[in-house]
């Protein structure tokens, strides 16, 4: 790998330089995944020792009713404070991507303070994912190590995209969703001259390559250590469980929370930008938002946490909770979301938004007396591809959600969803999508 050009020597040094990269590729695919476990361990450890110890949270809610209002609120002041003078918060998930994808790089300033101010919002219960801070995270420790490589002579460039696929089929738990956004480019994308180029069937190796060691990694740390992570498969369907007559009604369900998502973001993206940046509103609207966030968790506690171990939670007892809370929490998490990311609690969305359609998959079943894993399967696929515009991502990301056979009616709920129009001024409207468009 020391030259792009040693490639052109021939047969045996083209394969030999191929199969060292994906040699590479499986070495640092491993390694994020291994990453992902440990932060993800220790983000869970800490929230079950200030939930679960202090809270004492349990299958009937807190021992102190008002005990999330508290934490909620005191957290929100933490993280405004922790924002305002570090500038320790993660950038978004798409944000990272597109970055990487516009210019090859994409570079975090203080890690220590970034990696607090990724654990922050979720100790303290925030309705945020945490794919958005470790992906930024893994991104620049990536950046670094290919400029420490480029000094030696080696240029190893190609590893990039196949980093950020590892990072996130570690992070949700399943290779194709990995593979999926790292095969995606920018229709704009320039390749750098300076690193080694390779065709679109070599890059697709070498993410398949880093998406399998990174699902590897996280569960082979996972399997001897403790901890688990990505989502919760569900029961396989009943037999004819697809049922023609709800399939477009739950689409239709599904682009209606998606309009509640994008109406919410488009919302507190103005009222934050209406607050301004100063050092009393930097601290100010993240408070506000704990508060809100916390009252409405006294009485659904659900709408707190990202929604990844409640997914799990929520497939195993869901018969323990009516259909209109199971549509309440999932609304609710779905308006509350768009309010932390725009009101200074950083993280990510689909985790909350993954929840937030089962949630309400299973409440539809039950008021129309269809299949569970059918409801929650179109709904979620529908809702999810609707705001991503991506059906290949949105259907890889739910792929070891719901089992195989009942993927081609979650499919084509996929494609549908995209395909539903959005609001221009909506979708617009996020701080994320303007940072995007500044890359």
């Amino acid at each position: 790998m020391r030259d792009a050009g040693w490639a052109g020597r021939g047969p045996l040094g083209e394969a030999a330089l191929s199969a060292a990269m994906v040699m590479l590729a499986l070495a640092a695919g491993f390694a994020v995944g291994f990453l992902v476990w440990a932060v993800l361990s220790l983000a869970n450890g800490l929230v079950a020792l200030l939930w679960d110890a202090l809270g004492k949270r349990g299958g009937e809610g807190f021992a102190t009713p008002w005990f999330p209002l508290v934490v909620c609120t005191l957290g929100g002041l933490v993280i405004g404070v922790w924002t305002h003078f570090p500038q320790g918060a993660p950038a978004p998930l798409e944000t990272v991507m597109a970055s990487f994808k516009k210019t090859g790089s994409y570079r975090v300033e203080g890690a220590e303070r970034s990696v607090v101010g990724f654990l922050l919002p979720i100790v303290f219960g925030g309705s945020v994912g945490p794919e958005a801070g470790l992906t930024g995270l893994i991104a620049s420790a990536y950046c670094r190590l290919r400029d420490l490589l480029k000094r030696a002579g080696l240029r190893a460039g190609a590893i990039g995209d196949a980093t950020i696929a590892a990072s996130v089929a570690a992070i949700f738990g399943t290779p194709l969703a990995g593979i999926v956004a790292g095969v995606e480019s920018a229709p704009d994308e320039v390749p750098d001259p300076n690193e080694y180029e390779l065709r679109r069937s070599a890059k697709t190796v070498l993410y398949f390559s880093a998406a399998l060691a990174a699902l590897g990694g996280a569960s082979a740390s996972s399997a001897l250590f403790g901890g688990s992570g990505g989502l919760p498969r569900l029961a396989e369907p009943a037999p004819g469980a697809f049922d023609p007559i709800w399939f477009l009604p739950c689409i239709a369900f599904g682009y209606a929370f998606a309009l509640v998502f994008e109406g919410s973001a488009a919302l507190f993206s103005r009222l934050s930008r209406r607050a301004g940046d100063t050092a009393f509103a930097v601290i100010a609207k993240p408070t506000a938002a704990g508060f809100i966030m916390g009252g409405i968790a006294a009485i659904l506690p659900n709408v707190l946490f990202s929604g990844e171990v409640q997914t799990h939670e929520l497939v195993s007892d869901w018969s323990e909770a009516g259909a209109f809370v199971l549509l309440a929490t999932g609304v609710l998490k779905l308006a509350i979301t768009p309010m932390y990311l725009n009101m200074g609690w950083s993280g990510g969305h689909f985790f909350p938004c993954i929840y937030s359609g089962v949630s309400c998959g299973f409440g539809i079943a039950l008021l129309a007396g269809v299949d569970l894993t059918f409801a929650a399967g179109v709904v979620t696929t529908s809702f999810i591809a609707c705001t991503t515009r991506k059906p290949l991502f949105s259907a890889g990301i739910l792929l070891l959600c719901f089992p195989l056979h009942g993927m081609l009616w979650c499919g084509l709920a996929a494609v549908i969803g995209s395909l539903l129009p959005l609001p221009r001024a909506w979708h617009a409207g996020s701080d994320a999508e303007e940072e995007i468009r500044e890359l």
